[in-house]
């Protein structure tokens, strides 16, 4: 006989009986299409305008643009060839090493910054204040698509791949030109910053390329430019999450056909094993889901813990991307790691319309590995329609 205990147990997760797994709500599992994939940090937010003289729009004159370049430090990251420290000039194949907290004044070796800084935290914060007024205008030109005053700070000197950490963040994330101006869209700004030399695989905190945040935001002028220019396609984030399920997620159809079209690895999983199919079937993107049917994606690709595109499309209720799923041939009986099954998480969350289509499709009412049945399942969340439709198709009764 079953225990009320066992049997509550077993219907308020799919992972019932793990102790390793963290607490939480009934059905939840790890594999939901979360904002970690997405560039959620300040670095996606606009760059603060600074407060000074010469806070206008349009394009100042040269004599200005040069001062605002050039005039605020003189031994600023632009210009700086030897280390601070030693005053020598570092051997072939090594680079200077900023500090990382004002980014402008570099060293040679760690033991050279250890030694000068007793002087420089003195000077640290102010240094780092000035090396980032002096990189602004162009930041902020590029993230207003100001093209002409864009063209002007690079001829003035200005360059093409500094950045800055916005004021409004506690995790650093520099933000180049390019990249600012790839979060907005601004495609002809992109273009004269890859023309003067912009790095285009550069990323920001968490991993986050031009080529990812343009995906992200559904820029796909921008996205076509940076793939024609040589971005590379399958570049991943700290998350191992690549623009094509960024783009899957969101549901921006016409940045997807570019990464499809492109060569973009469309079954590539992030570090949970999650797919762009399943990001589609979680986020309800129909469309989306079609297009990488068509394009030859995987339907039955599970996460790490076995949990199916169709059952995350049974979990969330989402009616029409399950419809999609099982008219491709996706398997209604597929198990997650527990036992659990779509019919069974359908019953236990009363999700009627999601239970009569697996039921249709095939699904069986088997019992999970620990013996509890969709039915028992249903009558422990209370969901009487639901107990009334399996109870109905036990009996034969096809309504």
């Amino acid at each position: 006989m079953i225990s009320l205990f066992a049997l509550d147990r077993a219907i308020t997760s799919p992972y019932a009986g793990d102790s390793t797994r963290p607490t939480r709500s009934p059905y939840e599992v790890d594999d939901r299409a979360s904002p970690e994939c997405a560039a959620t940090s300040a670095s996606v937010a606009p760059l603060a305008t600074h407060n000074t003289r010469d806070q206008r729009w349009g394009v100042p004159d040269e004599l200005l643009v040069k001062e605002e370049v050039q005039g605020s430090i003189y031994m600023s990251s632009f210009q700086q060839k030897t280390c601070s420290k030693c005053g020598l000039i570092p051997a072939a194949g090594s680079q200077l090493r900023r500090c990382g907290s004002c980014l402008a004044v570099k060293y040679c070796s760690s033991a050279c910054q250890t030694e000068d800084w007793a002087s420089h935290r003195l000077v640290c914060k102010n240094v780092g204040a000035a090396r980032k007024q002096e990189l602004m205008p162009l930041l902020i030109a590029a993230q207003t698509g100001d093209v002409a005053t864009v063209e002007k700070l690079l001829k003035a000197g200005a360059r093409v791949d500094s950045g800055v950490f916005p004021d409004n963040q506690e995790t650093p994330s520099i933000e180049t030109p390019l990249f600012t101006s790839a979060m907005a869209g601004h495609a002809a700004v992109i273009a004269v910053l890859l023309e003067a030399g912009a790095k285009i695989n550069r990323t920001a905190a968490g991993g986050f390329t031009p080529l990812f945040i343009a995906a992200q935001h559904g820029h796909t002028a921008a996205v076509s430019l940076l793939v024609g220019a040589g971005a590379e396609i399958d570049i991943m984030n700290d998350h191992q999450c690549t623009p094509l399920h960024i783009a899957a997620q969101k549901g921006h159809e016409a940045v997807l056909a570019v990464l499809i079209k492109a060569g973009g690895d469309i079954n590539h999983t992030r570090d949970d094993g999650c797919s762009p199919v399943l990001m589609a079937v979680q986020s309800d993107h129909q469309a989306v889901l079609a297009m990488l049917i068509t394009a030859g994606a995987d339907i039955h690709q599970a996460t790490d813990s076995g949990c199916s595109p169709v059952f995350i499309a049974a979990q969330v209720n989402n009616k029409t991307v399950l419809a999609t799923l099982l008219k491709a041939g996706a398997d209604a009986n597929s198990r997650t790691d527990k036992g659990s099954t779509p019919l069974f998480i359908a019953a236990a969350l009363g999700h009627e319309e999601v239970l009569v289509a697996l039921l249709e499709a095939g699904a069986q009412m088997t019992a999970t590995v620990d013996g509890y049945t969709p039915l028992m399942a249903a009558t422990r969340g209370g969901h009487t329609s639901v107990m009334e439709a399996l109870r109905q198709w036990i009996a034969g009764i096809r309504n």
